[in-house]
């Protein structure tokens, strides 16, 4: 059969999609407001639906092992087996949420420095920091079976992530620095979730500045102190927006998104979910 005779118009897929935000911002929340979701748990987000009715409440997967002396469970393969059983089981759950990819990255770290017995992921792999490219390359097979799973069982994939803050220059010449987020990991493992997510979304409290004062010339007097609204935004695009250079969708959202209790507007923007 010719290329031509096997060449197909594109569907929609189910998407894939990273979550970035402060603890504490309402991540988990979100996550399992997707339809029919089940968490696997690199932390212990279960205690956030404790007042939840019963049958609102989401399913979680047992807790991944953490790396500890003397244990033999490892944290990697268990959920890699834990993704197998979401592939070849029966089941009706539609997204698999994480809960977070940056807990499991610490796991990971911390599970190749106690293989090698060495301190730190550093000094793993044989030292110079080739540690940090294992555990990047563990993402790496984490990520292709998330995507196995959503290519035979239709299920979407939330990946929950923290904020992480680096500060960078446009040039080494410049001398002024500013703050960008990114994922709360290395860069070599978070690069991954970035280009291999439809989306990459972060949530952030609305703040403002109150106390302030400058002078004539425009130099500040008084430093003011940061409040929060309360409010909540998604922010879908790092166009125009300071700071949120790794913010991106497929989806033709708008930059930034009120984010209420209780509600998921992330869905009415992705044909799958409609």
């Amino acid at each position: 059969m010719s290329f031509l005779a096997q060449a197909t118009k594109p569907s929609n897929k189910p998407p894939m999609i990273t979550i970035v935000g402060s603890a504490g911002v309402g991540k988990t929340t979100l996550g399992a407001s997707f339809p029919a979701p089940i968490f696997i748990q690199a932390e212990d987000g279960a205690s956030v639906f404790e007042s939840w009715d019963e049958d609102e409440k989401p399913t979680f997967l047992p807790a991944l092992p953490k790396p500890t002396k003397g244990k033999t469970a490892s944290t990697k393969d268990t959920l890699m087996a834990q993704l197998r059983e979401l592939v070849t089981a029966e089941h009706d759950f539609k997204t698999l949420i994480v809960d977070s990819i940056t807990s499991l990255n610490v796991m990971l770290e911390g599970e190749i420095a106690q293989r090698d017995g060495v301190g730190n992921v550093a000094d793993a792999s044989g030292g110079f920091h080739k540690g940090y490219l294992e555990v990047a390359q563990w993402h790496a097979d984490f990520i292709s079976a998330c995507d196995i799973l959503r290519k035979m069982r239709g299920m979407s994939i939330v990946f929950l992530a923290h904020t992480g803050i680096e500060k960078v220059k446009n040039s080494p010449s410049e001398t002024t620095e500013y703050a960008v987020y990114g994922i709360d990991m290395h860069k070599k493992a978070a690069s991954l979730y970035v280009s291999q997510s439809d989306a990459v979304l972060y949530v952030k409290k609305e703040e403002f500045i109150t106390g302030g004062a400058t002078d004539k010339k425009g130099n500040t007097t008084k430093a003011g102190r940061v409040m929060q609204t309360g409010d909540r935004k998604i922010i879908t695009s790092g166009d125009g927006l300071v700071g949120y250079v790794s913010a991106k969708n497929r989806y033709n959202m708008p930059s930034e998104i009120d984010l209420e209790a209780g509600e998921n507007p992330i869905l009415q923007y992705i044909k799958f979910f409609n």
